[in-house]
């Protein structure tokens, strides 16, 4: 039996969907595969439970992760994800040596990169659904990929392109294997595909964002789903794959709204100035319609570049054919020329994404030395 000690930044709607996954799954893991994961530290926005001891025990009692983040013997004020990574792995006024068999999983949006490389230059696996290390400058993205796939593989990212569905491994795949891809084409945001899919049933795009907001399936401001930026870095982190040498500023982002109500004073400004949004939208999709088109928020990487935003596509499309927050990639390669090789499924949730990254560290644990049980 290999126990891998988990240390885990995050424990919002994914970090949690995470950690409960890993729970109700041990018993029945350890028996199929011989592999035992034991968190030793989670990280909240303000707070910490850290024990090299286990704290499997203690997630598994009456309040779980709640009772420990909130009112736990254990808990402590968080001190920053770089003084914790210090304090984990060796670094001033650390441990000497890093738990055996450690994996860190960041399921974050923060600034994480330093973190990221500091445990790869240790040898430390890192799981992540945080997209932002590797659409960081290109030279901290190239150090990412040479130390998380040096003798072994150690970067695990599949989450951050679609959640649970195999986008980012099946482009990788056809690259390591010499396929050209040529041309990338994919609806990449559960939340923006909800929202386009509903415009085809003639509503207001007011009322949908309106909607998708309170149904929770934008973020608090929805102006971070509606700017664009989210598809943007899941366009650059697929071009990257394919071998461009891409920074996000040399990306074109069109968003869903103007930059008037991007800058708008507060997310009540901007739900009360969305109306104004309303007449371009319906003529738009009144347009297309006539033409047997539909209206889908498209990222496109081909030709040394990447673009991200509204297009008009054909009903009958493979783009055209999503409905609700399905997301949906459509790779032409020299292999696939005729007949585009396409991923389909739910690319948005927390149970989803937190399913993708339970694959992510399975694989990454069968990668660790003495990781490699059936």
């Amino acid at each position: 039996m290999s126990t891998i000690n988990l240390f885990q930044f995050g424990k919002g709607n994914i970090g949690g969907a995470l950690i409960r996954q890993v729970a109700d799954r041990a018993g029945s893991l350890a028996e199929a595969t011989g592999l035992s994961f034991e968190y030793i530290g989670i990280c909240g926005r303000n707070h910490l439970v850290f024990d090299p001891g286990g704290l499997n025990t203690a997630l598994s009692g009456p309040g779980g992760l709640d009772r420990l983040l909130e009112d736990g013997d254990i808990r402590e004020d968080y001190p920053g994800a770089a003084a914790m990574i210090d304090r984990l792995l060796g670094g001033p006024g650390g441990p000497g040596d890093p738990p055996g068999n450690l994996c860190v999983v960041d399921t974050t949006s923060a600034e994480m990169t330093e973190v990221h490389l500091a445990c790869l230059r240790r040898g430390v696996p890192v799981v992540t659904a945080n997209k932002k290390p590797i659409t960081d400058r290109s030279a901290a993205y190239e150090e990412i990929r040479r130390l998380g796939r040096a003798d072994r593989m150690r970067y695990w990212y599949e989450t951050t392109a679609g959640a649970g569905l195999p986008i980012v491994s099946t482009v990788r795949e056809l690259v390591d294997t010499g396929d050209v891809v040529t041309r990338i084409a994919g609806c990449l945001s559960g939340t923006l595909g909800y929202i386009c899919s509903q415009l085809d049933h003639g509503r207001t795009f007011s009322e949908i964002v309106r909607e998708a907001k309170e149904l929770g399936y934008t973020e608090p401001d929805p102006r971070d789903d509606l700017n664009g930026m989210d598809v943007a870095r899941k366009a650059l982190i697929l071009a990257r794959e394919i071998g461009y040498r891409l920074e996000l500023d040399d990306l074109e982002i069109e968003g869903m709204v103007s930059d008037a109500l991007l800058d708008a004073p507060s997310v009540d400004a901007f739900m009360a100035m969305l109306t104004g949004e309303d007449a371009a939208y319906a003529q738009r999709v009144e347009s297309g319609g006539d033409r047997g088109q539909v209206l889908r928020y498209v990222a496109t990487v081909g030709d040394g570049t990447c673009r991200v935003g509204l297009e008009n596509v054909d009903r009958d499309s493979p783009l055209g054919s999503l409905a609700g927050p399905d997301n949906m990639v459509v790779c032409t390669t020299k292999r696939y020329r005729d007949n585009p090789l396409i991923v389909r499924g739910p690319g948005a949730g927390p149970e989803v994404t937190a399913g993708g990254l339970f694959g992510d560290l399975i694989k990454a644990a069968r990668a660790l030395p003495g990781g490699d049980h059936p």
